[in-house]
């Protein structure tokens, strides 16, 4: 990020990171799913199956920290293993339940290819299924106790009877319901789920009804919640292939609610052109996007393993509406006193050139804040979708601490008279604090 004069950065060249004690005050009162984000690098990675046109070097230069084989294929962990990658395997679904082949299974994988770290057991299972599933999760639990052991839950958007498995009961079965049920049934150490926005018109789906349904089941069980995110194009759906604009702004905007773990659909082609070309393993134009996202998100992630999402609240701008799922923002809200406005300088009008705000506390009871421009297009680059935002703050505040996403390090920028300005490219967000720059994480590998 280029800052003016005015705003000249201000690099804090001690006290920039917290202790260790501090930063795992509570870690011996966290669950499982939350010990495992604390003590791994923030969770990038991408459905993959094909094992021919899997380079590991180029799985690793696109900053993806684990490989997610979806599918039993020992060529593609024999390269995973080599390259020294780390690698969540897909339980995929089975009827029969949990067999004494499928432990067998199981556990060759994990001793004959170093490197594994999670077991996705099912995708989308609906309420039979999940009894059955969770009986694997409980064996995986006890067998590898160090490992993180989730599901994939349906999106909104499907029939409740999809979700219910059969006819509904009296009283309907919502999607809350479903994933309340996902979450205390299977008790996976992740509420992750998969949802598709982009669309080939040119529009984007709304997306808040349903991550904010999984941000509020992964708190009420004290468990992570993570998400799929659209990185291919599908006619069969109408699905257009993610700008560069349109991937960011769906990452940042779930890193702005709390999520803690981002897998992209998919890596190379399966239901549609992905980032990686199926045959020839040629890399698209969205996989370069996609690395240099991934980047910026270990960078902010370091702290981002270590913060509580507080509250979401959304800036609409030009005439927008708010959508549904998700709550206009005012001042006070998240227990925020010193944000008195907030304006995007020239404020025309466009569909999406809104801001999201997100409030988080650590483990100390220190608050912080992200700041992200959903404002994003068909074919748009980030640069293009840019908008300059001020901040008008309590008179008091003299610093706003900023995690760099470009460094990964730590800034102190200076605020004027109660302003703050500050240019935010298109789908992106910037993690902030008031009064200094101290983000917890820092010193952890």
């Amino acid at each position: 990020m280029r800052w003016n004069a005015r705003w000249m950065v201000l690099l804090l060249m001690s006290g920039v990171a917290l202790q260790h004690a501090s930063a795992h005050g509570q870690a011996a009162e966290l669950s499982r799913g939350k010990r495992w984000v604390r003590s791994h690098p923030f969770t990038t990675m991408a459905l993959t199956i094909v094992p021919n046109t899997f380079d590991a070097d180029h799985h690793a230069r696109a900053n993806l920290t684990n490989l997610l084989a979806w599918k039993i294929k020992p060529g593609l962990l024999e390269k995973a293993a080599a390259k020294g990658l780390n690698w969540h395997q897909h339980v995929y679904p089975h009827m029969d339940g949990l067999t004494d082949e499928l432990k067998a299974t199981l556990q060759r994988l994990n001793a004959d290819y170093p490197g594994q770290t999670g077991w996705l057991v099912w995708d989308e299972p609906n309420r039979p299924k999940m009894l059955i599933a969770a009986k694997t999760i409980e064996w995986l639990k006890q067998t590898y106790p160090e490992a993180l052991i989730y599901s994939c839950a349906f999106p909104m958007g499907a029939t409740a009877e999809r979700y219910y498995g059969g006819p509904v009961p009296e009283g309907g079965y919502s999607y809350e319901d479903y994933l309340r049920e996902f979450a205390t049934i299977m008790d996976p150490d992740v509420v992750l789920f998969n949802a598709y926005p982009f669309m080939e018109d040119g529009g984007t789906k709304n997306l808040f009804p349903t991550l904010m349904t999984a941000r509020k089941v992964g708190q009420e069980i004290d468990a992570p919640y993570w998400a799929f995110v659209q990185a291919y194009a599908d006619d069969r759906r109408g699905y257009r292939m993610p700008g560069e604009s349109d991937v960011r702004m769906q990452v940042f905007m779930h890193l702005t609610c709390g999520y803690t773990g981002i897998a992209y659909f998919t890596y190379e082609d399966q239901q549609g052109p992905a980032m990686i070309e199926g045959g020839t393993g040629r890399r698209r134009p969205i996989y370069y996007g996609v690395a240099r996202l991934n980047l910026e998100v270990g960078h902010l992630g370091q702290a981002l393993r270590f913060l509580e999402s507080t509250a979401v609240r959304y800036l609409p701008q030009g005439g927008n509406e708010v959508p549904g799922g998700v709550t206009a923002w005012k001042p006070g809200d998240g227990g925020d006193t010193i944000i008195k406005a907030v304006a995007i300088e020239g404020d025309e009008p466009a569909p999406w050139k809104d801001l999201l705000i997100g409030f988080f506390k650590d483990d100390d009871g220190q608050d912080y804040f992200m700041l992200t421009n959903l404002w994003h297009g068909k074919g748009a680059s980030s640069a293009e979708r840019a908008v300059r935002v001020t901040l008008t703050l309590d008179p008091k505040v003299r610093v706003i601490g900023r995690l760099s996403r470009e460094t990964g390090q730590p800034e102190a920028l200076a605020v004027e008279g109660g302003e703050f300005r500050i240019t935010l490219p298109g789908g992106t967000g910037e993690l902030l604090r008031f009064g200094e720059a101290r983000f917890p994480g820092l010193d952890e590998t």
